[in-house]
């Protein structure tokens, strides 16, 4: 995995190193206690915009074959969240709801504020 990380990235990114990159319409976590801090971080700035940011765990195992399913997963989930465009806080429920019972895999997610 460390040789595939190389090649793909500089660095182990973490959330605190890009959280000032700008505004995010989406966050996609692959662990639990990643998504934790990510919500944890939003829940303490100060929400001046009033602009929903979703947040979405989905567990990947680090190894290969499971980053290797989670990246396509991923890439559907993101496929289906466009598809909805703007209208995702009206339909999300039910999406995140297909999504697992497609997958059977459970996600979890939480609704933020910039």
């Amino acid at each position: 995995m460390l040789k595939r990380n190389i090649s793909v990235k500089l660095a182990p990114q973490r959330w605190q190193d890009n959280a000032g990159d700008g505004v995010f319409d989406m966050i996609l976590t692959f662990e639990e206690r990643v998504f934790d801090l990510v919500v944890e971080d939003m829940n303490n700035r100060e929400q001046r915009l009033l602009k929903s940011v979703l947040i979405i765990n989905m567990d990947v195992k680090d190894n290969h074959e499971e980053a290797a399913i989670g990246a396509k997963l991923a890439l559907d989930l993101c496929h289906k969240l466009e598809a909805v465009a703007g209208d995702w806080e009206e339909i999300i429920d039910d999406l995140i709801a297909a999504f697992e019972k497609q997958h059977k895999r459970k996600l979890t997610y939480y609704i933020s504020f910039y």
